[in-house]
């Protein structure tokens, strides 16, 4: 399945506002042409390396980046944090009580969402640093802020910041804004038609799934609908969507699958 970009409720893409997952395929219009400024919204990775490539790639435009947060903060990639990716540490989260669950991803959550890598935070640190020194300043950073309005038009875009600390507003027009405001899972259900009404849900309204990353499903459904990746973080932990563990769910879904056929044959 994998997950879906995700805009703020009342944004919607157009020629003027991107998700950073358009910008590669985009960014080509606006080549020859003359930006005089970008706004990017987020403070994750997506939103870093954003910045730095709208700062690289138009060295004669302005390029803006708004987030709540003080500062760019650090993915934690120390190797004891880093164990929460291993594959035992699937078996351990799926058996955990769902309050614990919970607990889990959310202390665990700055190995993978809403962090940047530390190089690359001090690369952009870096850059401002020389910008203000020289007095030609074109990389801004509106920290502890938000966008509480943007109206867009055919030449551009009206973005409205506020800040949070002292509710002081600024207004910029932008070229492009480029949303980096990440990815949700999509529901499995919306692609089984009649058979979606057969997927065993939990309290939350979530697709219940075996360890095996098997559907739970009613009884007349005798075929497996199995879940590889983007979905299954509520049960199965940070490493659900991750690439680097792609080979070992496929493991596993592929011994479920040899099992029941097995099952099947001796029957």
């Amino acid at each position: 399945m994998g997950l879906s970009p995700y805009l703020p409720d009342g944004i919607s893409g157009s020629d003027r506002v991107w998700h950073n997952r358009d910008l590669l395929n985009r960014v080509g219009e606006l080549q020859g042409g003359r930006p005089r400024r970008f706004v990017v919204v987020g403070a994750g990775q997506s939103a870093a390396e954003v910045t730095a490539f709208l700062h690289e790639s138009f060295p004669e435009s302005e390029v803006c980046a708004v987030f709540s947060r003080y500062g760019y903060s650090p993915a934690d990639d120390s190797p004891f944090a880093n164990r929460v990716f291993d594959p035992n540490a699937v078996d351990e989260f799926y058996s955990a009580p769902e309050d614990v669950r919970a607990m889990v991803l959310g202390y665990h959550s700055n190995t993978n969402y809403s962090v940047v890598d530390s190089e690359l935070i001090n690369d952009l640190y870096a850059k401002l640093y020389r910008e203000q020194v020289l007095n030609r300043q074109r990389l801004r950073f509106f920290n502890v802020s938000r966008v509480v309005d943007l109206t867009v038009s055919e030449d551009s875009a009206t973005v409205t910041i506020e800040s949070l600390s002292t509710g002081e507003k600024t207004r910029l027009d932008a070229d492009v804004v480029v949303y980096c405001t990440g990815y949700r899972p999509a529901d499995p259900a919306t692609l089984l038609g009649p058979l979606a009404e057969h997927c065993r849900r939990d309290p939350s309204g979530r697709v219940r799934i075996g360890r095996d990353h098997r559907v739970v499903t009613t009884p007349e459904v005798r075929a497996g609908i199995y879940l590889q990746g983007g979905g299954t973080e509520h049960s199965h932990g940070l490493s659900a969507s991750l690439l680097s563990t792609t080979a070992v769910r496929a493991g596993e879904i592929l011994e479920s699958l040899t099992r029941g056929v097995v099952l099947a044959a001796e029957n």
